[in-house]
């Protein structure tokens, strides 16, 4: 269980490595896919079952990106055109891994993760994905989290810190030195205004630097995801260990423009890990999805997902394939369009879950 929680989308990591182990069991056949779309030299990509899919972004109705991990090891990149997921050809395919994704236009977008232990960046031009440059860091590097406001500036934040694109290169930017740990998820509305979480806790960029916020209602747990509007409001999603070190406890916490404050949310029945929520998106002040799973690597885990009404989170009804599924990522276009990714963790190889809302319900795409 510390493994779990001490690796920021902690299981998400985990299920990438139970990939790995269960590499002998090769890709689902292709029959079992449910989407294709054009690959590389005009040949047809089928959309494996086999993997993981750790983030998402929309743009609009008709451009959407999900990326994760297959199976065998790999990076994997979807794209919705409208109609149909389609797999894209992605750099470092062979050893790496992507665990968050963003976009700020169709032809800006960005995706990273690590490669054979050093971080790993990957861009969207509009035509193709590029791996771009990193910036060299001792030791193993996992990028964790990315957010772009525009082709000049994007932000990607990780376990040794935090990184800044200024429309040239990656750079490394000063945290707080007594911001130690690593940093899952950031978030940001303008050039003075984005926020990062993690087992660092939360740091608040405010144009000049990054400082530590005090973070409210509880002691022990992690934040794994963040989303904010404006500079006046921002939704950070976590577990918290209040009552059990080995139970997780959904952990939702709100900032109002002057101060974070946590907020009651919803928890299922007693199950053997309690409830975890890894990912938020917001599209105004009065909605928002937070998605995760109960029960975590356990075959009785299923996927979890609240929406804020703007009075109070509610749980909503969501498909959990076999498998032990969870959602890892969560993107919401509008009203009536928003996008939950995940996979199944408790078997080897695991299976991608795309879950799509239209307004009613959630329905599974993939």
């Amino acid at each position: 269980m510390s493994a779990i929680r001490r690796v920021a989308r902690q299981i998400s990591l985990l299920a990438a490595l139970l990939l790995a182990a269960g590499a002998v069991a090769g890709i689902a056949h292709a029959q079992a896919a449910i989407a294709a779309g054009p690959g590389v030299a005009g040949r047809a990509a089928t959309v494996p079952v086999s993997g993981i899919l750790n983030g998402v972004a929309a743009v609009s109705a008709r451009d959407a990106w999900a990326v994760g991990t297959t199976d065998p090891l790999g990076t994997l990149i979807l794209h919705w055109n409208g109609t149909a997921w389609q797999r894209v050809p992605s750099p470092a395919a062979k050893h790496g891994r992507l665990f968050a994704v963003a976009a700020s236009s169709a032809r800006d977008a960005w995706a990273v993760g690590t490669d054979l232990g050093r971080a790993l960046i990957v861009h969207w031009n509009g035509a193709a994905w590029h791996r771009v440059r990193a910036p060299s860091q001792a030791g193993s590097t996992i990028l964790q989290g990315v957010a772009a406001l525009s082709a000049r500036d994007a932000w990607a934040v990780g376990m040794t810190g935090i990184l800044r694109w200024n429309g040239t290169a990656w750079r490394q930017v000063r945290a707080p030195s007594d911001a130690a740990g690593e940093l899952t998820a950031v978030t940001a509305t303008s050039s003075r205004n984005a926020w990062a979480v993690g087992t660092a806790g939360i740091l608040r960029w405010n144009g000049t630097a990054w400082t530590r916020v005090r973070r409210p209602g509880f002691a022990h747990g992690s934040l794994y995801g963040v989303t904010a509007t404006s500079a006046a409001n921002a939704w950070a999603v976590g577990t918290s260990f209040a009552r059990c070190p080995t139970v997780g406890r959904t952990l939702i916490l709100h900032w109002n423009g002057t101060a974070w404050k946590r907020m009651p949310s919803p928890n299922p029945p007693s199950n053997p890990q309690g409830n975890w929520l890894f990912a938020v998106a917001a599209t105004s002040v009065g909605r928002a999805w937070a998605v995760g799973g109960t029960s975590v690597t356990e075959p009785t885990s299923g996927t979890l997902i609240l929406r804020w009404n703007g009075t109070a989170w509610r749980r909503v009804r969501s498909p959990s394939p076999r498998g032990g599924p969870n959602l890892f990522g969560v993107a919401g276009e509008s009203a009536n369009t928003a996008w939950a990714v995940g996979g199944t963790t408790s078997s080897s190889p695991g299976s991608v879950v795309i879950l799509r809302w239209n307004g009613t319900t959630w329905k599974r795409v993939l």
